[in-house]
């Protein structure tokens, strides 16, 4: 009995382990976007970069800062996810 019963524990334990361990990679893919546009905001917010090269690295189809701020908004008070 304690033959049998060791290997199908082990059997179980990896067959467990591998069904529990598969990441989704395109949520995964979102929050790295995601995380990307608020440190590019909260830099532009800081001022350690200027406004077209904010826009810039949004891929951002406006023109004036008050646009960017709108959009940027959203970012300012989003918790950390790191």
């Amino acid at each position: 009995m304690k033959r049998l019963l060791f290997p199908l524990l082990a059997l179980s334990t990896i067959i467990l382990a591998s069904c529990t361990s598969n990441p989704n990679k395109i949520g995964t893919q979102k929050v790295s976007e995601t995380q990307k546009q608020r440190e590019v905001c909260l830099d532009w917010y800081g001022y350690r970069i200027d406004t077209n090269k904010a826009i810039n690295d949004l891929n951002l189809k406006i023109e004036t800062e008050s646009e960017l701020m709108a959009y940027c908004d959203f970012f300012k008070n989003v918790a950390d996810t790191k």
